[in-house]
């Protein structure tokens, strides 16, 4: 028994409307054609190669930094605003301790750059502390020494920042409120940030010489002129608020001895960085903590500490001792200066941090990118920059200083583990001097140690802050930066086009030139109802253990496939984006393509010839993605494809609102008529009636189409058999992929594989994914 209804969803009234509208349109149509053609013609790629071999160079930083400028680099963040700014707030807290205080501080950071060195000598690798942490411990250590130590320079700045707006309102002798001070380390902050996008090289690092060596001068002579006016009676009782206030300091000041990590995000610019930097960091460390000592113990001895504790500009008091009533200015310009070099070296450590991160794909890519004519990581200071200047109008200086200490505390201790791990795991790279084999465990003691002496508000903060690193890295960045580690997409655009809104998108993955017509005229079919952008994929498989770039300066078959892609897609005046990926597997290359890409659909071709006993690269991505996919097996060539009758297999809701959208689209371009088909057993029940009703009744209210349509419900206890004679009938039939294929072998052993593979017309097969799994799969 066969039912057969046709249904018109254009009523004769709307017919005539619809015929009036079209007359009235002719006239205007040829001209909007032509600036539809010229719209797409805009953005179409014009010289793929060229744009190809330009891509797979990939953009570095210039090496033009030596041991000088990098020693330069760690005493501009070590010899910083702390100086001038902590150490009253530390002197209140120890007493005439502090030198005691700073001594302990240049011990314990001592250790920890003895623990650089070590690794930088087993692993010669240039980046650091990340560095090391996501080579050695994986995605989750690398991801956790970034992102404290990101975080950690950024409060640093707002610390360096607000150093500058105290001792340059000093100057003018004006009090002014507190956030006019804030505006003005604002201010600076911004300004400095732009000075680095701008400027790059020489000029920049001369400048920055000029301040941190110009701050060292003026506190070397503070020290020797304090020292005719110290008094040893300042510092008795040495201990008034005993051990525990010389231990208590610690974790204020402790942020003064964290410059030398910052040497090693700088990396990229240091000649042998492998020698340099390890070299860079004893030497900044130990000039820093010669000059702390003394200025310590200048300080204390000179201006009784009760004093220098409550002034907000405790060096003033020491100079206006030293050198009379005028040593305020002096000391004042050294403030400033310290700050501006401590801001600069800080900030433009910290972009690097951010940089390498958005670079491996842990942040967003936009942060990951270098500016063509200075080669500055321009968004990530500008990120950096604003996030800054909200830490200024939110905390104040004491807090800012512990959440410094706490982050770039925490970022250590993932260093010290792998250390650790590779003491473990290879016992014969451990150095001769046997206490350093203790450097892990000792370096993981002090920083832990060191976190818990910071107040109760700063570890609930530092705990907030691991909860939203934690929440970026699950749900955010884990698989984007797996993505980037199996594998690296090139898109072949000049720019990629930036919209505030979400738009669709189409996957197209390109091998075969038989299939590339018909794939590119199915995708912007599809496209033109929805509307969106249409990728061209082509993927180049690369061994094991290869460089993707240098894999790809190789890809000429996915180069060729490419510009195939662009000259059809031209022809038939059709949008596309090509992009190249390079990756060590290539079903999963797709898979990760269209995730990297956000994709909304994957369209492929049906494999024509397989490699015995292996599954086609087809059944892998349908088992593998979690992405909607279509796949066109066509049996007549592309050009001579028109189809006037489409079936569309009822067989389950799963998949019906997919393959309708794909047999509208299609129907409305051709001037095809659909067949909603549905089989019954021969001896159906009332109740399986009832269900294919149902099935039906959904199908037509998801009918979104003026294109008509006719039901077929047809008895039959061989549907296989029965599709595949209907098939000989009809041009194009749309056919669901059933869920739950755990291989890719099931997949090809599928009922609609089969069919696919056997039917007389056309066949397109549907997979879509639940909204549920697209969620986790994203989570």
């Amino acid at each position: 028994m066969i039912y057969n209804t046709t249904v018109w969803l254009r009523p004769p009234k709307l017919q005539r409307r619809r015929d009036r509208l079209t007359i009235a349109c002719r006239s205007v149509q040829p001209k909007l054609k032509s600036l539809y053609l010229l719209h797409k013609s805009t953005f179409m790629p014009q010289d793929i190669q060229e744009i190809f071999y330009r891509k797979i160079k990939p953009l570095n930083f210039e090496r033009s930094i030596g041991l000088f400028g990098a020693t330069t680099i760690g005493v501009g963040a070590l010899m910083g605003a702390g100086v001038y700014v902590l150490i009253g707030a530390a002197a209140g807290v120890a007493g005439p301790a502090v030198i005691l205080t700073y001594l302990l501080c240049g011990i314990f950071a001592f250790a920890t750059t003895v623990m650089f060195a070590e690794l930088g000598r087993i692993i010669p690798r240039s980046g650091g502390g990340y560095t090391y942490a996501y080579n050695i411990l994986g995605s989750i250590g690398g991801f956790t020494t970034g992102w404290f130590l990101a975080l950690g320079s950024i409060f640093a700045c707002g610390l360096y920042a607000i150093g500058f707006a105290e001792y340059t309102v000093s100057i003018t002798g004006i009090n002014v409120p507190d956030y006019l001070t804030k505006i003005i380390a604002v201010v600076i902050t911004l300004l400095l940030a732009m000075m680095n996008i701008i400027s790059s090289g020489k000029k920049k690092f001369n400048l920055q010489n000029w301040l941190i060596w110009g701050n060292i001068a003026i506190l070397l002579l503070l020290i020797i002129f304090s020292s005719f006016h110290a008094r040893v009676q300042n510092i008795q009782p040495f201990f008034p608020k005993g051990f525990e206030g010389a231990f208590a300091a610690i974790s204020l000041i402790y942020i003064s001895f964290f410059g030398y990590q910052l040497i090693a995000n700088n990396a990229d610019e240091i000649k042998e960085p492998e020698k340099t930097v390890p070299k860079a960091m004893k030497l900044s460390m130990l000039i820093s903590m010669g000059i702390y000592l003394l200025i310590a113990a200048a300080a204390v001895m000179t201006v009784p500490w009760k004093e220098l504790a409550g002034s907000h500009a405790p060096l003033v008091l020491v100079a206006n001792k030293s050198f009379g009533g005028r040593g305020w200015l002096l000391i004042s310009v050294g403030g400033i200066m310290a700050s501006l070099g401590a801001l600069s070296s800080t900030m433009v450590s910290q972009s690097r941090q951010t940089y390498v991160m958005g670079k491996n794909h842990f942040f967003p890519d936009v942060l990951g990118k270098l500016n063509v004519k200075t080669r500055q990581p321009k968004t990530a200071l500008l990120v950096g920059a604003a996030i800054i200047s909200v830490i200024l109008f939110s905390f104040n200086l004491k807090f800012i200083a512990e959440a410094a200490t706490f982050c770039l505390l925490a970022s250590l201790l993932p260093v010290s583990l792998a250390l650790r791990k590779i003491y473990r795991k290879n016992p014969a790279v451990k150095p001769k001097a046997r206490w350093k084999n203790f450097l892990p465990e000792i370096t993981l003691i002090i920083n832990l140690g060191l976190l818990l002496t910071l107040d109760i508000t700063s570890l609930a903060f530092g705990q907030q802050l691991a909860l939203a690193g934690a929440a970026v890295y699950f749900f955010y960045s884990r698989k984007r930066e797996k993505r980037h580690r199996e594998g690296l997409n090139i898109i072949l655009e000049e720019e990629k086009r930036f919209s505030f809104f979400r738009r669709n998108t189409v996957l197209v993955p390109m091998s075969n030139p038989e299939t590339q017509k018909s794939l590119l005229m199915l995708s912007n079919t599809l496209m033109a109802k929805k509307g969106g952008d249409i990728i061209v994929l082509a993927v180049k498989d690369v061994p094991e253990g290869k460089n993707f770039y240098e894999a790809l300066s190789g890809a000429k078959e996915s180069l060729e496939v490419i510009k195939r892609s662009v000259e059809l897609a031209k022809l038939n005046n059709i949008k596309i984006t090509p992009v190249i990926r390079a990756s060590h597997n290539v079903p999963k290359g797709i898979v990760q393509a269209g995730e990297s890409e956000n994709s909304d659909l994957i369209i492929m071709g049906f494999p024509r010839r397989k490699t015995p006993g292996k599954p086609s690269i087809l059944s892998q991505v349908m088992k593998m993605s979690v992405t909607d996919m279509v796949v066109m097996n066509l049996k007549t060539p592309a050009e001579h494809f028109s189809p006037r009758k489409i079936a569309v297999y009822v067989e389950g809701s799963t998949h019906l609102t997919l393959m309708l959208n794909c047999a509208t689209a299609i129907a409305e371009n051709r001037g095809a008529r659909i067949v909603l088909l549905k089989f019954l057993p021969v001896k159906y029940s009332r109740r399986q009636k009832q269900r294919a009703d149902k099935l039906i009744v959904e199908a037509i209210e998801n009918f979104n189409s003026s294109a008509l349509y006719d039901i077929s419900l047809i008895p039959t206890d061989h549907p296989k058999e029965e599709i595949l004679k209907y098939s000989t009938g009809i041009d194009l039939l749309i056919i669901g992929v059933k869920r739950g294929n755990k291989t890719a072998k099931a997949v090809e052993e599928s009922l609609s594989f089969r069919i696919s593979e056997q039917a007389a017309c056309s066949v397109l097969m549907v997979k879509s994914i639940s909204k549920m799994r697209k969620l986790a799969s994203k989570l």
